[in-house]
């Protein structure tokens, strides 16, 4: 009695029809794959060893360049910067609090002033108005 687990697929070599359906499937995927990987590395995108991040300028690139360099340097504010930092320097006396404070009476008035305008502000006041609490 023959078996009736052995299929067409293999003429009868003593595998089963899904060993033999398996091993097909197995063989195309690797063909497949293969195929992938040629394209892969056959692709025209592929990259050289030239080192991309050189870029050669023209002289009249370069020129340019220079110029706006010198442009830009000769436009700084120089000696309003040196001013700002000597101000600073001055007002702040390099540490981080102010070299003059304020006296007691004078921070004193100044926070019942701000109470009282806070007061006076009205609860569903809109933002421009709350904005402009400060101001005389």
């Amino acid at each position: 009695m023959a078996r009736e687990g052995r299929g067409p697929i293999l003429g009868g070599s003593g595998l089963s029809s899904y060993k033999g359906t398996t091993l097909i499937v197995c063989f195309l995927n690797i063909v497949i794959a293969l195929y992938c990987l040629h394209s892969l590395y056959s692709s025209p995108y592929v990259y050289s060893n030239k080192d991309d991040g050189v870029v050669e300028h023209t002289p009249d690139h370069i020129k340019k360049m220079e110029k706006s360099v010198r442009i830009r340097r000769a436009n700084e504010p120089i000696e309003l910067v040196k001013l700002v930092n000597r101000l600073n320097a001055e007002y702040w006396g390099g540490g981080s609090m102010p070299v003059a404070e304020l006296p007691q009476a004078v921070k004193n008035k100044i926070t019942e002033e701000i109470l009282q305008r806070l007061r006076n502000l009205r609860p569903n006041a809109t933002a421009s108005e709350q904005q402009g609490w400060c101001l005389p």
